[in-house]
């Protein structure tokens, strides 16, 4: 049996969908296959000197991987998934109307956090 170390996974909002192993990229389907076939075994290194196996675990919709290196319940590939790099944008400030600009001029500017007087 052959064993494939896992590197990273991708997902979506559905959980884990790719695997990303050290030669090859391949769809949690096939993953899960090889598992409970036997045909191959997946692992995790989570240390340096530790290798955690990935089960395949079944539920009620159908079967998913599993990994677990501290000791707890959660399933800690999900902490393996590439993480986009995220960028800032400048937001322009928003410019007033002509007609805006001048009520304001007119009666001082509205403050949002005075109360309306009513009646």
């Amino acid at each position: 049996m052959t064993e494939h170390l896992i590197e990273y996974v991708a997902r979506d909002r559905t959980g884990i969908t790719t695997v990303v192993t050290t030669t090859s990229v391949i769809d949690v389907d096939t993953v899960i296959q090889h598992i409970h076939a036997g045909h191959a075994g997946y692992y995790v290194a989570a240390d340096s000197w530790k290798r955690t196996p990935v089960r395949s675990m079944t539920f009620l919709g159908g079967a998913y991987l599993f990994a677990n290196w501290d000791g707890s319940k959660r399933n800690m590939l999900h902490d393996l998934a590439f993480h986009a790099p995220t960028r800032t944008t400048e937001t322009k400030p928003v410019r007033q109307s002509p007609f805006a600009r001048l009520l304001s001029a007119l009666f001082g500017p509205r403050d949002a956090a005075r109360p309306v007087r009513r009646g």
